[in-house]
């Protein structure tokens, strides 16, 4: 059934993507991006000449997201070293998602050599992965800076509807999502993004860019396996406002997504190689 709703909601916005000129926001000036018609994901790299990589055509092209199909055990893939502090509640809209500032808080994570800051985290309906073809009803950025190079790691967590409320994002629902294209909301509300996330010992990572404009090849990202749970009623709160703000697969183009040896997603059986 959980499917079925999925498959709905994506057979929707491929409706949507018909439908030229409009956008969930409004916005159709030039220089600025939506998810729909001669803005959308198809045109991006003509709207600027910085958002070129948003083409995909290279040979090597590591565009995000993915399709997470084919995944190898790497046993050197460890818990993540995460570290976060609570912060007060800053959510804004940008005209493309949901966004909490977390700069200056001191959180961050080690992974591979490399440490990285926390900047924000912020939200896409439907989810932009997939693994093995299905999306998940919802998906959480968080993003990450390492000052020096400028490169990023994004830890991406998609969500499952059910009749589990979730209290982390029932927390921003109270406090007031902002529903236009720069509306804020700032509480003296605490919150911590640890409290959120799924089991951070089981996951997937791979070598991409980002997922919107200018679209840059230098993110590392961390998909983790196990999806979070929230209700009907709070995806709706979510999607109203956000519509449909995920950018179409892209090619692996031969890159290697590698994972952890742990739990995957509850819809999957997990082995040594992630295969069809």
């Amino acid at each position: 059934m959980k499917n079925v709703q999925i498959k709905k909601l994506y057979i929707t916005f491929l409706v949507v993507m018909a439908v030229a000129g409009l956008s969930f926001n409004g916005s159709t000036n030039a220089a600025e991006f939506t998810y729909n018609g001669d803005t959308g994901p198809a045109y991006w790299w003509e709207l600027d000449a910085e958002w070129g990589a948003c083409a995909g055509t290279a040979l090597d092209a590591r565009q995000s997201p993915v399709n997470i199909k084919h995944a190898k055990v790497d046993k050197r893939l460890k818990r993540l070293d995460l570290q976060t502090y609570p912060t007060t509640i800053n959510i804004f809209n940008n005209g493309h998602a949901i966004e909490q500032h977390y700069e200056d808080t001191g959180s961050s994570i080690y992974f591979e050599g490399r440490e990285y800051e926390l900047q924000q985290f912020h939200f896409h309906t439907l989810s932009e992965h997939a693994v093995k073809g299905e999306r998940g009803s919802m998906e959480l950025h968080a993003v990450f800076l390492e000052p020096e190079s400028g490169d990023n790691l994004v830890v991406g967590m998609l969500f499952d509807i059910s009749k589990k409320n979730n209290a982390f994002l029932q927390t921003l629902i109270d406090a007031g999502l902002p529903e236009k294209n720069g509306d804020e909301t700032v509480t003296n509300d605490l919150i911590d993004l640890a409290d959120v996330l799924t089991n951070t010992s089981s996951y997937y990572t791979y070598a991409g860019s980002l997922t919107t404009p200018p679209c840059s090849e230098n993110v590392t990202w961390v998909v983790l396996k196990e999806q979070a749970k929230f209700t009907m009623a709070q995806f709706q709160s979510f999607r109203r406002i956000l519509g449909n703000d995920f950018r179409p697969l892209q090619d692996l183009n031969g890159r290697e997504v590698r994972m952890t040896r742990g739990k995957r997603s509850h819809r999957h059986h997990d082995d040594d190689h992630d295969d069809d």
